[in-house]
C-alpha cells in the first residue's frame, strides 16, 4: 500500500519559487570553496583515486567527485583494492559514510597506503570510532570531515593529524550538465525503467503518488519504520568506477526528480533533493550521521526539512 507521510509534516514544506533556486545556486558555490581552493594545487598534475564500493549516493559522490577534478584538469587514474600504487605518489580516497566501525574499505586502504604513498588525502568524510587508524596517520596524511562531530573526533582522537572540515562532494555535482548528457540519458533510461521495474514501479507510478518513502532497510537504519515504497539507493547501486558512477548518478537524480514529495533516512536521496530543488523530509540514521550532516551543510536549503522523532 502506499505510504502518506504525516500531515504535519506536509503543512511545513514550502513551495519552489524561483528565489530558493537562485538562494540554492549560491549556497552550493558556498559549500563548493573550500574543497576548491584546495583541489586547485593539483591542477595538470597525476593522482590516483580510490572509492570503496557502496550503493547510488556513493555513486552521486564519485560523479561529483569526477566532475570537479575534470574542472581543475586533475589526471586521476581510478583504483581498486587490487591495483598496485606507485611509491611517492599521491592518493585521494573517495568521500562518504565509510569509515566508521561497520565497514572497513577506508581502513583497509589506509593499512595499505601508509607504507607507499607520498600523500594520503581523505574526501569529506564521516567518521566514528577507527582510533587505531587514526592514531597510525601521521603527516602525509589530510583528512576532510563533513560534519563537525567527525571533526572533532579525529582531533580528539589525534591532535597532530591535518583535519580540515568541509561538504560532502556530492555538493561539487553540476546536475544540468549531468543530467542532460545524452549518452547517459540513453543508458540511464533502459537501466533505470528495468530496476524500477523489478521492485513493481515505474516513473508513471511515481509521478502519480503525492508523497514517496526512500528508505533504507539496512543496519543503518532506526528500524522504527517496517516498509518503504522504495530504497533507491539499494536499487540503483551500479557502481562508483568512472563508467558507472555517472549512470548510477543520472538513474538516481531522475528517479528523485519525478516524485513530489520525498520521504527519506538516506542522506544522499536528502542531498540530491537540495541539488533538484525538490520537497524532502529526512529523518536520522541510527548512528547520527544525517542529522551531524544536515545541520552541517543542509540547513540552508528551504525545500529540506528534518524530522524528529
Amino acid at each position: 500500500m502506499k505510504s502518506i507521510v504525516c500531515k504535519v509534516l506536509f503543512n511545513h514544506v514550502p513551495k519552489h519559487s524561483f528565489m530558493s533556486t537562485c538562494c540554492n545556486q549560491e549556497l552550493l558555490r558556498f559549500l563548493r570553496s573550500d574543497m576548491e581552493e584546495f583541489l586547485r594545487q593539483y591542477k595538470g598534475l597525476d593522482v590516483f583515486y580510490y572509492h570503496q564500493p557502496g550503493n547510488a549516493g556513493d555513486s552521486l559522490i564519485a560523479a561529483a567527485t569526477y566532475q570537479a577534478f575534470s574542472r581543475f584538469k586533475v589526471r586521476i587514474k581510478y583504483i581498486t583494492h587490487f591495483t598496485p600504487v606507485i611509491d611517492g605518489s599521491v592518493v585521494f580516497l573517495g568521500g562518504g559514510g565509510n569509515f566508521v566501525p561497520l565497514y572497513h574499505d577506508i581502513r583497509y586502504a589506509f593499512k595499505k597506503l601508509l607504507s607507499r604513498a607520498e600523500k594520503i588525502i581523505l574526501l569529506p568524510h564521516t567518521i566514528r570510532g577507527n582510533e587505531d587508524i587514526l592514531l597510525m596517520l601521521d603527516g602525509r596524511c589530510i583528512l576532510f570531515c563533513r560534519d563537525v562531530e567527525s571533526f572533532e573526533h579525529v582531533r580528539k582522537v589525534n591532535p597532530f593529524l591535518d583535519v580540515r572540515l568541509a561538504h560532502d562532494m556530492a555538493f561539487h555535482l553540476v546536475v544540468e550538465e549531468l543530467l542532460n548528457d545524452q549518452k547517459l540519458m540513453r543508458a540511464g533510461q533502459t537501466i533505470l525503467n528495468n530496476k524500477l521495474r523489478e521492485v513493481g514501479l515505474s516513473k508513471e507510478i511515481i509521478q502519480s503518488w503525492p508523497s514517496i518513502r526512500m528508505l533504507r532497510m539496512d543496519l543503518e537504519s532506526t528500524h522504527s519504520h517496517s516498509y518503504t515504497d522504495v530504497d533507491i539507493s539499494n536499487l540503483l547501486a551500479i557502481g562508483v568506477d568512472p563508467l558507472n558512477a555517472p549512470i548510477a548518478a543520472w538513474c538516481f537524480l531522475t528517479s528523485i526528480s519525478i516524485a513530489h514529495l520525498v520521504y527519506t533516512d538516506r542522506l544522499h536521496v536528502g542531498i540530491a533533493a537540495a541539488l533538484l530543488d525538490k520537497e524532502c523530509i529526512m529523518r536520522d540514521n541510527f548512528y547520527g550521521k544525517n542529522s551531524a550532516v544536515f545541520r552541517h551543510s543542509l540547513t540552508g536549503f528551504p525545500n529540506l526539512r528534518f524530522a524528529v522523532r
